[in-house]
């Protein structure tokens, strides 16, 4: 079962000290349970930056990225509908 999770979005300005103005980028951040559940956040200047972060800190901190789910699980997959076909009016 998996037991962390990671969000990245994209954030205007770096989230330092005193709230400074900086370059917009994408702040990461993770949540996991390793005996308790932790939280933790970064900032990158681009998407794979900010998930390779978010998923080293991840593999620091111990976590097993790893996961699947197992066959009893209730997930499905969901497929996008096929678009509609577009007719000419008359």
């Amino acid at each position: 079962m998996k037991k962390h999770d990671i969000l990245i979005e994209p954030w205007r300005g770096n989230p330092g000290p005193r709230s400074q103005r900086g370059t917009d980028g994408f702040r990461w951040t993770v949540s996991y349970e390793k005996g308790g559940r932790f939280y933790a956040q970064g900032f990158a200047d681009s998407h794979a930056e900010a998930r390779a972060a978010a998923e080293s800190y991840l593999k620091e901190q111990g976590v097993d990225l790893n996961w699947q789910s197992s066959q009893t699980s209730s997930v499905k997959v969901l497929r996008p509908r096929s678009k509609p076909v577009a007719r000419s009016a008359r």
